[in-house]
């Protein structure tokens, strides 16, 4: 039956479109005369009507007040209103005038038409918007509240407000900010505190709280967290400005929380000026594209619109997926995807040859700490060997820069892994001095790359098996894959050749409270459902 009469919508629009102008302009001799209107004016509102309809029909269909959803109206439909019927008065004055004359007609019945049509077309719209969002508050039963009630929160309610076919009763917002206790954000009040969690979550039987707070740190939304957790109830997250670089939805990018948003520090502050400077309009090779670090370049350079993205992987699966998101991602660039091998000189030599970067960043390289150990001979033929190949034939191409992503393990390094990439480090300095800037960037444990503990420890969960912390006060740097990869935009902006960078990686994460962190978003109890064990036996 709907679907029959959203044939005839546009029909059914005119027409009661009609209905309203009439009832306003005849409410306009109706008011005029104070509600009784003589035979004369009767028989001049009959004449006149044809035309003031037709004016002012012919400038709605000009101002698209025909098409749209009304149940979607808002300030920008009641200015088309506001300008049709502004444009509309002087029209009828002059086609009243120069067709029937003014002898007798009531010319204040124009300005008061006027004041009824605005009133009765932008009124009957926002009307039913009102009885629409009304109704779908009636129909759902999960009630939600919103956490941050700045333009994140605003932005959010606004979308899910707008959304018919998500079931978001937002029962009100919670800020820590005491000044907006009791505002009212389109419609929807601000209840309280952060602190005020529970009560309120009881006091408005809320089933789902939404996080909408992106430049919240680490502690504060675990603080959140844990307060939903003991009302048991579900929870979702804004992500971080930082990493909100499409212009997407709110909607389409609220996800679950996820350990990461656990470990943020305070937002690192990029000087994106400098980073578009240097790579907008220019060629830039990223090898290891495939890879976890790798691929988070390819998409951060990607967005500061380049020349030419060159990616580079001997993995084929890894390059195949890196071209397929970067096709939907960003249908404007121009990007390569090339498969070989770092230690394949002459293969790097045709790369180099074909598209002249001036931009280098290498990401590829072994990182596996315990299969470097037994397989030294690959470590040191892809980290020293493939890198000297990468950085020579730079060199020889003019290159402007080169950028090697090393290890904070080449401090002091202890392990097979850890010593080439100080041998690496060491190659690319003894390059600098003709040309080419050659850089090197280092820094610790990135979450989620391969090989990271972080994947480690979901696979145990997963399973339901014991999570390896070797011991319980053992403490590790931590950084998330984009965070890093902005530092190291960020680095080889300042670089003039020669540096090795060290992150700021922020304080020391005791890894028992990253595997707590995990284990409580999976809905499960750590020490309960989840045992801790070092060296194959749990902890005592």
């Amino acid at each position: 039956m709907r679907t029959q009469i959203l044939k005839y919508r546009k029909a059914i629009i005119i027409l009661s479109q009609v209905c309203l102008l009439v009832a306003a302009y005849y409410g306009s001799f109706l008011l005029r005369f104070d509600f009784q209107v003589a035979a004369p004016y009767e028989t001049v509102f009959l004449k006149t009507l044809p035309l003031v309809l037709l004016i002012k029909l012919s400038l709605f269909a000009c101002f698209g007040l025909f098409r749209g959803w009304w149940r979607y109206v808002g300030i920008s439909d009641l200015l088309d209103i506001f300008k049709a019927t502004t444009l509309s008065a002087p029209l009828i004055y002059l086609g009243v005038r120069f067709t029937f004359g003014l002898v007798g007609y009531p010319r204040s019945v124009i300005i008061i038409d006027f004041v009824l049509t605005i009133l009765v077309i932008g009124g009957l719209r926002f009307a039913v918007r009102a009885y629409t969002e009304s109704a779908r508050l009636h129909l759902t039963h999960a009630n939600s509240l919103i956490v941050g009630a700045g333009r994140a929160g605003s932005g959010l309610l606004r979308e899910l407000r707008a959304n018919e076919k998500l079931e978001y009763n937002v029962a009100g917002l919670v800020d820590d900010d005491p000044t907006k206790k009791g505002v009212r954000i389109q419609g929807v009040r601000v209840l309280g505190k952060t602190d005020d969690l529970p009560a309120l979550i009881q006091k408005h039987d809320v089933a789902r709280i939404l996080i909408a707070i992106p430049s919240a740190t680490g502690t504060q939304i675990q603080r959140i967290i844990d307060k939903c957790r003991e009302c048991r109830v579900d929870f979702k997250i804004l992500p971080r400005m930082e990493t909100i670089i499409d212009g997407s939805s709110s909607l389409a990018r609220i996800r679950s929380v996820s350990v990461e948003d656990l470990l943020f520090r305070e937002p690192v502050r990029l000087d994106s000026g400098m980073i578009r400077k240097k790579l907008h309009g220019k060629v830039v090779l990223v090898t290891g594209a495939g890879g976890s670090i790798g691929s988070e370049l390819c998409r951060q350079v990607a967005r500061f619109d380049p020349q030419k993205l060159v990616l580079f992987d001997q993995s084929e699966n890894d390059l195949h997926a890196i071209e397929i998101e970067l096709k939907d991602s960003y249908p404007g660039l121009c990007f390569v995807p090339i498969m070989g091998d770092i230690r394949d000189l002459m293969r790097v030599e045709a790369v180099f040859s074909d598209h002249r970067p001036h931009s280098v960043f290498h990401a590829a390289a072994y990182k596996h700490v315990p299969m470097m150990e037994k397989n030294p001979l690959q470590a040191v033929a892809n980290n020293i060997f493939g890198t000297y190949n990468v950085a020579a034939i730079s060199r020889c191409y003019g290159a402007g820069d080169f950028v090697l992503i090393s290890t904070d393990k080449a401090v002091n390094p202890a392990s097979v892994m850890g010593a080439t990439k100080r041998v690496a480090e060491l190659l690319i300095l003894g390059f600098q001095g003709e040309g080419t800037r050659f850089m090197s960037v280092r820094f610790g444990n990135v979450l989620g790359s391969k090989g990271s503990v972080l994947p480690l420890f979901e696979s145990q969960i997963a399973q339901r098996r014991p999570v390896t912390v070797t011991h319980p006060d053992a403490r590790r740097y931590f950084m998330t894959i984009p965070e890093a990869v902005q530092l190291v935009l960020q680095a080889s902006t300042m670089g003039q050749g020669g540096e090795i960078f060290v992150l700021d990686m922020g304080d020391p994460v005791r890894v028992v409270n990253l595997a707590k962190g995990l284990i409580k978003l999976s809905g499960l109890e750590p020490e309960v459902d989840i045992p801790y064990a070092r060296k194959g036996r749990l902890w005592p």
